[in-house]
């Protein structure tokens, strides 16, 4: 994904979705890829996931950040100090 679709996807308004598939009520994969979707968003928007409501409340993508590869941990640690 480009930086270019990455800055797209977020001003079309896609953060709150992301938000409503990492509820705990919804199916673990639903949870996974919504966390995958935004860990790649972050690399372009930071700031906008920061911000976003609930975007970094979700259990799965809380455990998803802390227990995958190397990248993904260096990512929650810049988020946990927000």
């Amino acid at each position: 994904m480009t930086d270019e679709n990455k800055l797209k996807i977020v001003e079309a308004g896609a953060l709150p979705h992301y938000v409503q598939l990492l509820d705990q009520q919804r199916e673990e994969c639903d949870q996974r890829e919504s966390a995958h979707g935004l860990w790649m968003l972050a690399f372009k928007c930071k700031d906008n996931i920061i911000k976003e409501p609930g975007c970094l409340d979700g259990r799965y993508f809380a455990t998803l950040c802390l227990n995958k590869k190397f990248t993904l941990c260096i990512f929650a640690l810049t988020f946990s100090t927000v």
